[in-house]
C-alpha cells in the first residue's frame, strides 16, 4: 500500500539534488540580451504550474488515501469490461461444445475467441499492476521535484490526466470528467482519452527526470580545471579535446540537453536558449551547439580562475625571507594583479609609463580576457595585420601583460 501520507513524508525527508550547475562558469553573461537571459522560458513555467497543481491536489487529499486502489468509476469501467468479455467467452464455449470434430476450422475459431478472452484478462491484469505502480512513482516524483522542467508541456499534461491528478477547478479533487482516466480497450489494453484522443498506456511517454548525473560530471570537470590552474599546471589540450567529445556525446540525448537548459539555474545563463527554443527561433541543433559552446567557455574560465589564484600565491612565495624592500615590492605586485583582474589601469613595475587596461569581452570569444597597452608616449601598442594591410591595437593576454610589465621581475 502506498498512501498519500507516505509519499508526502518521502518528499519532506528525501535528499534534495545539488544544483551543481551553479559551480560552473561563474561570472559569464556571454553577451546575450539581458531580457532573454533572465526571462524564465514558457516551458519551465508550464511544467512548474503542472507540478504545483499536482502537489496542491495531493495536499488536499486525505492522508490515508491508497494510491493503489481504484475509484468507483474506475472499478465500474473494469467490471463492465470483465462482464462483456466473460459473456464473449461463454458464448464461444457454448458454440464450441456443439462441434464433435475438435480439429475443424469452426471449432478452432471458437477456441481462439476463448483464448483471446483469457489473454485479454492476463494483459489487463499486467497493465493495471503497471499503472498502479506508475501512479505511485508519478506522485512521489512530483512531490520530490524529480521531473525535468524541460519536458514538453503536452507530455506533462497527458501524464497528469492519465494518473488522475487533473484538478482544473482547484477544488482539491480530480475533475469528474477525469475521474475514470482510463478506458479498457480490445485485448485488455488500457487507454486514456485526452482532449478527444485515446492514448495507449503501453505507448504513453512518461516525463523524464532531471539529469543530475550529467550536471555532476560538469561540476567535476570544472573543479579539475580550476585545481589544475591553481596548481600552476598548463591547460592540457588533450583534456580539452576529451571534454569537447564527451559533450558532443552527452548532448545528443535531447532529454539531457533539455534538462541542462530548463532545470539548473547557474551563472552559465541558458534561459535565453530555452526561450529561443520555445518561440521557434532556435532549432534543437542550434540549441545543442550553443549549450556546448557555453560549457566549453565555462570550463576554460574555471582554469583561468585557478591560474589567477596561482599567480596571486606566486607573488607571496618566500615572503617571510624577503627584505623589507622586497616585501614592499611583493605587496605592490599583488596590488597590481588585483587591479589588473578588476579591469583597472596599471603601470609597469619599472616605473615607465607603459600602461594597460582590460577590454570588454569580445563577441566571438566571451570567455577570453584581453588588454590594450600604451607606450611611454601614451600611444596604443599596435600590430600590423597583413590581410587588412592596416595597423590595429594589439590585444594582449593576461600572461603577456604580466610579462610585458615585468610584474615578477622587479
Amino acid at each position: 500500500m502506498a498512501n498519500n501520507a507516505l509519499i508526502q513524508g518521502a518528499a519532506r525527508t528525501g535528499k534534495k539534488f545539488l544544483d551543481v550547475g551553479a559551480e560552473v562558469g561563474k561570472g559569464l553573461m556571454l553577451g546575450a540580451a539581458a531580457n532573454l537571459m533572465n526571462q524564465t522560458p514558457s516551458r519551465t513555467k508550464a511544467n512548474e504550474a503542472i507540478q504545483q497543481k499536482v502537489n496542491g491536489y495531493m495536499s488536499k487529499m486525505k492522508t490515508d488515501m491508497d494510491f493503489t486502489s481504484f475509484t468507483p468509476a474506475e472499478t465500474k469501467s473494469m467490471r463492465g469490461f470483465l462482464l462483456k468479455e466473460r459473456g464473449k467467452y461463454t458464448d464461444a464455449a457454448k458454440r464450441a461444445a456443439q462441434f464433435k470434430d475438435t480439429t475443424s476450422p469452426e471449432y478452432l475459431a471458437e477456441v481462439d475467441i476463448m483464448q483471446g478472452v483469457n489473454n485479454s484478462f492476463t494483459n489487463l491484469s499486467s497493465q493495471l499492476g503497471s499503472y498502479k505502480k506508475g501512479k505511485v512513482d508519478y506522485a512521489s516524483s512530483m512531490q520530490q521535484g524529480l521531473y525535468s522542467k524541460g519536458n514538453d508541456p503536452d507530455r506533462s499534461r497527458e501524464s497528469m490526466i492519465a494518473y488522475g491528478f487533473y484538478d482544473g477547478d482547484g477544488d482539491g479533487r480530480s475533475d469528474s470528467r477525469y475521474d475514470s482516466p482510463f478506458q479498457i480497450q480490445e485485448g485488455g489494453n488500457i487507454g486514456f482519452k485526452v482532449d478527444g484522443n485515446v492514448i495507449d498506456y503501453s505507448d504513453m511517454a512518461e516525463p523524464f527526470v532531471k539529469d543530475t548525473k550529467f550536471l555532476n560530471s560538469l561540476n567535476s570537470t570544472s573543479e579539475n580545471a580550476y585545481n589544475n590552474g591553481a596548481a600552476g599546471k598548463n591547460d592540457n589540450q588533450y583534456a580539452q579535446d576529451s571534454y569537447d567529445q564527451s559533450l558532443d556525446s552527452a548532448l545528443q540525448n535531447e532529454d539531457t540537453l533539455n534538462s541542462i537548459i530548463y532545470d539548473f539555474k547557474s551563472e552559465v545563463k541558458l534561459d535565453d536558449v530555452g526561450n529561443k527554443l520555445d518561440n521557434g527561433t532556435f532549432t534543437i541543433e542550434q540549441a545543442r551547439e550553443e549549450v556546448k559552446s557555453r560549457l566549453l567557455v565555462a570550463r576554460n574560465q574555471a582554469f583561468k580562475d585557478g591560474k589567477k589564484e596561482y599567480d596571486r600565491e606566486q607573488a607571496k612565495v618566500d615572503a617571510p625571507k624577503q627584505t623589507s624592500s622586497q616585501i614592499a615590492a611583493s605587496k605592490k605586485i599583488t596590488k597590481k594583479l588585483e587591479l589588473l583582474d578588476n579591469g583597472q589601469q596599471i603601470t609597469a613595475m619599472s616605473g615607465s609609463a607603459l600602461r594597460t587596461a582590460k577590454l570588454a569581452p569580445v563577441a566571438h570569444d566571451p570567455g577570453e580576457e584581453f588588454y590594450w597597452m600604451t607606450d611611454d608616449a601614451g600611444n596604443p601598442i599596435e600590430e600590423y595585420l597583413e590581410e587588412h594591410d592596416k595597423f590595429y591595437n594589439k590585444n594582449f593576454t593576461r600572461d603577456e601583460v604580466i610579462d610585458k610589465l615585468n610584474l615578477y621581475n622587479k
